[in-house]
């Protein structure tokens, strides 16, 4: 959810407990003995890839939830919190929105799609509302892209974790990792990929929990820590103030609130689960459990980062190499091993497990969504599911070995994150599937807009910049017109939003809907 949100983790500390080696070893067992369970209840294409429609409230709920937390909240939020203060905190209290957002606009029409149409992928969602192969093709050429980005920066996170676990290297615990995550993923793809996120889930509540309870005893209680970060600094305990001036920062909130609650809605490995629910009744719950459940993991980050920063305050403990480690650097230092070790496989679940859901996505668009974008699909179901393991594999070993030769690389991917899937899928997804106006011309544009304007002014700056442009990369960057503070996601979500609108107006004339995706829309 940040861009590079992993890149100082070298700085977590190797531990030295045998519980926390014993739930990494038995986390990485169960990943594997889940994959291969998945490999035998996988027959198609369509197990592969959207587990068969087989998935009911409890799971459909956590898995959404733990896709969308990752590694963010175990390494990004507690480095805000400890930053920002409470300041931060309302990232945590309204993301939970998101959830909501995303089922009111998307759960009911997206499992439908699934019942009327052979839908499989976003991508081929799009297809059938539009009726466009362009729109197909640029929306699996963003998936495939998304994806590279995510990838890379999550097998560099886990290179790191392998190593504060079990000791490893850094080379072999990436290359250890990438090898478990391909396993699991070609063995048991996206029926592998929910079971693995709902243990990540149920793991991530529990020792959230724990945590949430160590950290303020470590802290002394809510008001010694409250009196220590008041002493140091009143911004820290209050609402915006610890970003710089109020104002300013309650624009900037504005802003990734926009992106962290509505972008949600444009996350491909969320709005796909959709397709895999059992039924529309099982969607009715969905929202508030995984609201809640990420509203208790959060915890973990509220605790942890204002309990640090207070304590470091009073001089009772000291300060960590960088931000980026507090919440690893917490539990390692600061908790039982037991509990340690709970954390420490938590987040190696999260970036696992979130690895694979990307995967697979990614995979679908190589072997399904380009094909049937260039009018040359695969017919055969079984060859199709190879051909979708194969695609997988390969986006495993370019995503590693991009992490092994180019850390730079890496760095200039994790700026395309969550803000580009938002841009690109918000406006085509969320809205389209509740407007009956909206074009196909609308979401080429919207599509081309938001994706322009994300990689212009993320992309481009750091490429100039590493080339050795560094007078382009100030320029590219001085053209940018807001404060660099506010997220450049949200500027092209909605710059994407009113090309979508101002186009699909204009060109409504040319407009038809099928009768039974217009009826769907309308219901």
């Amino acid at each position: 959810m940040s861009p590079v949100p992993f890149a100082p983790l070298q700085e977590i500390p190797v531990t030295d407990s045998p519980y926390v080696l014993l739930f990494g070893g038995a986390y990485l067992l169960i990943v594997l003995a889940i994959g291969v369970w998945g490999y035998m209840q996988t027959e198609s294409t369509a197990d592969f890839l959207i587990t068969g429609k087989s998935i009911g409230t409890w799971v459909l709920a956590l898995t959404a939830f733990s896709v969308i937390q990752s590694g963010f909240g175990f390494v990004g939020g507690p480095e805000l919190v400890y930053s920002f203060g409470t300041t931060a905190l309302w990232i945590f209290f309204t993301a939970p929105l998101g959830f909501v957002i995303t089922w009111v606009l998307l759960a009911k029409r997206m499992r439908l799609l699934a019942d009327i149409r052979d839908v499989m992928t976003l991508a081929d969602g799009m297809y059938v509302r539009y009726e466009s192969a362009w729109v197909r093709g640029l929306t699996a050429v963003a998936v495939i892209v998304g994806v590279m980005a995510y990838l890379a920066t999550n097998l560099a996170a886990l290179q790191y974790v392998m190593r504060a676990i079990f000791g490893l290297p850094v080379m072999w615990g990436l290359l250890i990792g990438a090898l478990i995550l391909l396993l699991y993923s070609m063995l048991g793809g996206m029926i592998a990929g929910v079971w693995t996120d709902f243990v990540q889930a149920i793991t991530m509540i529990v020792g959230s929990l724990f945590v949430f309870a160590f950290a303020l005893s470590f802290g002394g209680g809510m008001g010694s820590i409250s009196r220590n970060l008041a002493t140091a600094d009143p911004a820290f305990v209050s609402p915006f103030g610890a970003m710089g001036a109020p104002a300013a920062t309650i624009f900037t909130a504005l802003g990734w609130w926009i992106l962290f609650s509505v972008g949600a809605a444009g996350q491909p490995h969320l709005i796909t689960k959709f397709y895999m629910s059992r039924n529309l009744k099982i969607l009715r719950w969905g929202a508030p459990i995984a609201a809640a459940t990420y509203a208790i993991s959060s915890l973990l980050a509220f605790s942890t980062g204002l309990s640090m920063r207070a304590m470091v305050e009073a001089g009772q403990t000291a300060a960590p190499k960088s931000a980026s480690v507090v919440g690893p650097v917490f539990v390692l230092e600061h908790t039982p091993g037991v509990v340690a070790g709970l954390i420490l496989a938590a987040l190696l679940a999260a970036i696992m497990s979130t690895s694979d859901s990307f995967l697979n996505i990614g995979a679908a668009a190589v072997s399904r969504d380009i094909p049937r974008a260039l009018g040359r699909p695969i017919e055969d179901d079984k060859t199709e599911l190879r051909v979708t393991q194969a695609a997988l594999a390969g986006l495993t070993i370019a995503s590693t070995l991009i992490v092994f030769y180019s850390q730079t690389l890496v760095g200039i991917l994790g700026t395309i994150g969550w803000g580009f899937f938002a841009a690109a899928f918000f406006a085509i997804a969320a809205l389209g599937l509740n407007w009956k106006g909206a074009t196909k011309e609308g979401a080429i544009a919207a599509l081309l807009g938001g994706l322009g304007v994300n990689l212009f002014y993320s992309a481009v700056p750091r490429i100039a910049e590493t080339a050795g442009f560094a007078g382009l990369s100030e320029a590219v960057s001085g053209l940018y017109p807001f404060p660099g503070s506010f997220p450049v996601g949200t500027v092209a979500l909605l710059v994407a939003i009113a090309l979508f609108i101002g186009v699909s107006l204009v060109t409504q004339e040319r407009q038809t809907v099928p009768e039974d995706i217009a009826i769907l829309l309308e219901g």
